[in-house]
């Protein structure tokens, strides 16, 4: 386990490199990780409390750092891929694990004029119902790349900041939707968006998302943030429903080694 200073100390070095993982890295990401390189050109940390083992890194020289990566054992998974490296980790054995793009809606007020939501109040999960959330979440495990759901410690550490909204169904949470605002208040990001399987097909993610924007609006935020698994037709379309368009080129690849 390293120390937030030590953390801090090496996340600066690698957002000043060329490619780096770190750029959105908080300490409580990677505390469990060990260093593997803290040099001047390269920042290289590996967290192996986390299933795959996860990699994070800062590099001028990428195809140097696949080299390295060859060399370590076990399941690995990495984040922020250089598009162009891709086939070189293919060749070690890596394969996509999912790649994200980000979508922005630039008039939340003007969406927020136009739901069909159904409106209704906001319900916002509970701090002792953080366990039923991760239940949901990891139903939903696998439904879209890259997912893998997230535990009732991950839910407890965003509801100190933040809010998640909840559906429910009688007394059960059906679906869900974390979001924020930052950039001084301006910008919503819709962290996550889950539904029950037992409840898809039902319009809640719909739901879930109109109340998510009416949230924002609420809340004093005039444009919206969230990212997408390339591939997830079904979601994005249902986000470029409610005017979230993909602004650039710039995408998040996820790759994973299974042995």
């Amino acid at each position: 386990m390293i120390s937030e200073e030590t953390f801090d100390a090496l996340a600066e070095k690698a957002r000043r490199r060329k490619y780096s993982s770190m750029n959105y890295v908080d300490y409580e990401d990677c505390a469990n990780a060990e260093i593997i390189h803290d040099r001047d050109d390269l920042v290289l940390l590996l967290d192996r409390s986390k299933t795959p083992a996860m990699l994070y890194f800062g590099a001028d020289d990428f195809a140097a750092l696949v080299k390295i990566i060859a060399g370590l054992p076990g399941k690995l998974r990495v984040h922020f891929v250089p598009r162009a490296f891709a086939a070189r980790l293919e060749e070690i054995g890596f394969a996509e694990w999912g790649e994200y793009a980000d979508f922005f809606n630039d008039a939340l007020a003007d969406t927020a004029a136009r739901l069909d939501d159904g409106g209704g109040e906001i319900l916002y999960l509970g701090g002792d119902e953080c366990s039923f959330a991760a239940a949901v979440s990891q139903r939903c495990k696998g439904q879209s790349r890259g997912y893998e759901g997230e535990s009732a410690a991950w839910f407890a550490k965003w509801l100190e900041e933040n809010k998640v909204i909840v559906l429910r169904v009688g007394s059960a949470i059906a679906g869900f939707c974390c979001v924020s605002i930052y950039q001084e208040g301006t910008m919503l990001w819709v962290r996550e968006v889950a539904v029950d399987p037992a409840y898809q097909g039902k319009g809640l993610g719909k739901k879930l998302i109109g109340q998510a924007i009416r949230y924002g609006v609420e809340n004093g935020a005039v444009k919206g943030f969230l990212a997408a698994d390339i591939l997830n037709a079904n979601a994005i379309g249902l986000y470029e429903k409610y005017g979230f368009r993909a602004k650039n080129a710039d995408r998040e690849l996820q790759m994973i080694k299974d042995e």
